[in-house]
């Protein structure tokens, strides 16, 4: 499959990011693997729409007003998708060890995504992000 059809995906997929968790059920293949760096309880790995819809909604929670914007890309080569992306948002609490005071700051941090297609749905995602960034602005680790 060409990799101008992959490029699609990444339209979807940042409507699954900005809230819309009933689109994985369309753009990820049932054996989905998600993988990155673990922080704190957080798992390394996240299987399937569902494990990815559980996920992702745990994250938004802790914010409103959040967005996800593509920076870079998408780019496109054989069955792979890349991206930069910004996230913005507000803290509303939730995360562990995360100060008090912060709720309400807004926050921002950057990241990549690599995605792999097969079959026209994504089947693994490897994520690369600041996360340290967002930690700091929500002083769960000092800056």
């Amino acid at each position: 499959m060409a990799s101008q059809p992959h490029k699609e995906l990444w339209k979807p997929w940042f409507e699954l990011w900005n809230g819309k968790l009933s689109i994985a059920d369309e753009i990820l293949a049932p054996n989905f693997v998600a993988h990155f760096a673990p922080v704190g309880s957080s798992p390394a790995e996240v299987r399937g729409p569902e494990g990815m819809k559980q996920w992702i909604g745990g994250i938004l929670a802790a914010f409103a007003d959040f967005s996800f914007t593509t920076t870079v890309g998408p780019l496109a080569e054989d069955n792979l998708i890349a991206g930069r992306w910004l996230f913005r948002a507000t803290y509303q609490g939730g995360f562990p060890g995360a100060s008090a005071a912060v709720v309400g700051k807004r926050v921002e941090y950057a990241g990549m995504d690599l995605l792999r297609v097969e079959d026209g749905k994504i089947v693994e995602y490897w994520l690369c992000a600041d996360i340290m960034q967002l930690l700091q602005q929500i002083e769960v680790i000092p800056s």
